[in-house]
């Protein structure tokens, strides 16, 4: 049954334009809300599954579902009722109009996608489901035609996440594995996103009393109806195979589309649907009085959720779901973003078959540029063990970005910052150095008045005396710009808005550093002695130890804990943190040689003896105003190695931003209302 509704005034508030796309349980429309001439997109279900409650009270979860999340990356669902047209009552769902396209367009002209361009769209989408699973919602149909691209006017674009009518509602911070099925339901693009949908008509008990039920009762009765349907000689009758049937039977035993409830395809709908299945029979009790499900006679209705190319093992087992099972959808994205094609190909049958029993085709093999620890993270989120997939969307975003950046990456962007923020990094190491260049120039000055000839002991004494303070000094200074440099930087990575203040920084580390200067120097100590046996040994524990300092300073451990957490951050980006150890010594290295160069260059008329003299008593100036400006830099790149490697193991470091947020102490009342709003908790309409 068609509904013609252009040019209506839909409850009195909105104007019906267009139509922008239709399904099989509704359409989307673009409409004006007459109060504010705003466009809208407006999703109505068709009239004659209106007088079915079950698909009534669907449309009412997406927009409880939708509702619930406010966040950028998510569709804002703005209004939802019931409105009569014609004398007949539909219900209608209205969201924010986008501009744009959606994945699915750019990938059928596109293909594959260069890496930035892809980790970039999964992160922002990664971002939405955090949101989402936080909040006890799982979003069940991810897929490209539901990723839509919003240009954002400044040269970029904006993700949104669509169509959350498959969403399991649940309680926010559900533990893991204590989602179960709920029933699926008809979704439409919004903007000028467009898409078919197949269903049928069912039968059976009608919820009418579902809102008197418990939501335990809900639970199981939705998780009842999570079955797939195996086909019999007459297509109104069909068994059902319940869930926990074996996978490849229960595989084969799907449907394949039908038409819309029965009825021709309808001109103005997009191509015959590709992306989701539905399938709906009635299932009579067979003799003996008993039915699998119901008490009636008639089970419930069974259906297989989701879209098949992107539908994770348990689905297609219509077994229990949690925030794994999107994982697995992203997973199933990002592949075929990155391969140009997604891993399993074949009709609903050899789909669901190949998502339960085949492993995917390598990526490494489908796209041979890629960093190898990326293609094995993809990998990983097509685990067919839901245990084995990352354990959150926001964790798939760190480690799939921390996996497409190399050293190089690392280094530009250390470069970048340095650059940036230099009159900050470069007064900080000023005031910190400052007694280390005293000491330097007294001992330059008065070098020949205290030390006397080279081979007499008093030189040897004060030589000694000074070297040791040097040493001292430099190595005291040198773990207080670490220290600050480390807190600074993982702020700008963190909370980028915040002021960069090198005070608060300073008083955050200060109670750390003790515990620094000694894990430091019992690591340079142990370094040196293992260098006896052989310089292996000595060099696997330094390289191991390379993320201590900023363990101790983020993390607050302490000694040998704080060693352990490195190795094991070490292990997990073991190749970028060894060529970032080359480049944090061949720095200084370079901007020695082309001072002493220089130097030489300057002084090329004075004999050799004496400019060798001359070069040998301002080693220790040199060293301080190579460190005043090369400390922070190779503090900068410590910093980004150890957030780099906390992202590649599915880190998302929300206690450390906590902790920002803990520093600023309102000073007024706007900042302590905004403070306020921060803090509140968001209103789920449970």
């Amino acid at each position: 049954m068609t509904l013609h509704i252009k040019g209506h005034i839909l409850d009195e508030k909105y104007r019906i334009e267009r139509q922008l796309g239709k399904g099989g349980m509704g359409a989307v429309y673009l409409a004006t809300h007459i109060g504010t001439d705003r466009p809208v997109a407006l999703k109505v279900i068709a009239p004659q599954f209106m007088m079915n409650d079950e698909f009534v009270e669907r449309f009412r979860r997406e927009a409880k579902a939708a509702g619930r999340l406010h966040h950028p990356n998510v569709v804002n669902v703005t209004d939802f009722g019931f409105a009569a047209v014609d004398g007949r009552k539909v219900a209608y769902l209205v969201m924010e109009y986008l501009d744009g396209c959606t994945l699915a367009d750019i990938l059928e002209e596109e293909t594959s996608l260069p890496i930035g361009w892809t980790v970039d769209i999964i992160e922002q989408t990664c971002y939405a489901l955090d949101e989402a699973h936080r909040h006890g919602v799982v979003h069940r149909d991810l897929k490209p035609d539901n990723l839509w691209l919003e240009p954002n006017r400044r040269g970029g674009y904006r993700v949104k996440v669509l169509d959350f009518g498959l969403a399991k509602l649940d309680a926010p911070l559900v533990a893991e594995g204590d989602e179960t099925s709920t029933s699926r339901r008809d979704s439409d693009a919004v903007g000028s996103g467009q898409k078919s949908v197949t269903t049928g008509t069912m039968t059976g008990p009608s919820p009418t009393n579902r809102q008197d039920k418990s939501p335990a009762e809900q639970s199981k009765e939705d998780d009842a109806a999570t079955r797939i349907l195996a086909p019999e000689a007459d297509k109104r009758e069909t068994r059902v195979v319940p869930a926990g049937r074996d996978a490849k039977t229960a595989a084969a035993a799907a449907l394949a589309p039908t038409d819309s409830a029965g009825e021709p395809s309808d001109s103005t709908s997009l191509a015959e649907d590709r992306t989701r299945i539905i399938q709906r029979e009635t299932v009579r009790d067979s003799g003996s009085g008993s039915s699998s499900d119901s008490t009636d006679g008639l089970t419930r209705v069974g259906s297989v959720l989701g879209t098949p190319v992107y539908m994770s093992p348990e689905q297609c087992q219509a077994m229990p779901l949690d925030a794994r099972s999107d994982i697995y959808s992203l997973a199933v994205i990002t592949y075929q973003m990155l391969a140009g094609e997604p891993p399993f190909r074949g009709t609903m049958a050899e789909l669901m078959k190949q998502h339960i029993e085949v492993p995917p085709p390598p990526l490494a093999r489908k796209r041979k540029k890629i960093p190898r620890r990326m293609a094995g993270l993809v990998m990983l989120g097509l685990a067919k063990n839901p245990y084995d997939r990352p354990a959150s969307a926001a964790g798939f975003a760190s480690a799939l970005r921390a996996y497409s950046e190399g050293s190089g990456t690392l280094l530009r962007r250390a470069l970048s910052m340095y650059s940036e923020y230099f009159p900050k990094f470069v007064r900080l190491s000023i005031v910190v150095y400052s007694a280390s260049a005293l000491v330097s120039l007294i001992q330059f000055f008065l070098a020949r008045n205290l030390f006397g000839s080279a081979d007499s002991v008093r030189g040897q004494i004060w030589r000694a005396i000074f070297g040791l303070s040097n040493f001292l000094l430099n190595f005291v200074a040198s773990s207080i710009v670490v220290a600050v440099t480390i807190r600074l930087v993982t702020q700008l990575n963190l909370a980028p808005l915040k002021p960069l203040r090198v005070r608060s920084a300073f008083r955050s580390v200060k109670p750390r550093l003790w515990p620094l200067l000694k894990i430091t120097m019992l690591i340079g100590c142990l370094s040196i002695l293992l260098l006896g046996p052989g310089i292996v040994p000595g060099a696997i524990f330094y390289i191991n130890s390379a993320l201590t300092a900023p363990v101790v300073i983020m993390e607050k451990l302490q000694g040998f804990a704080a060693r352990r957490r490195s190795k094991l951050l070490v292990r997990r980006v073991r190749k970028t943190v060894i060529a970032t150890i080359i480049i944090q010594y061949l720095i200084p290295a370079m901007f020695s040689l082309v001072f002493v160069l220089a130097v030489r260059n300057f002084l090329k008329h004075v004999d050799e003896s004496s400019k060798e003299r001359l070069l040998i008593a301002m080693g220790p100036i040199i060293s301080v105003a190579l460190n005043v400006f090369l400390a922070p830099l190779i503090a900068v790149l410590s910093a980004l190695l150890y957030l780099k490697a906390r992202q590649a193991g599915g880190e998302t470091l929300r206690e450390a931003l906590g902790e920002f947020e803990e520093e600023d102490i309102p000073k007024t009342r706007w900042q302590r209302r905004m403070r306020e709003r921060l803090t509140l908790p968001t209103q789920t309409g449970r």
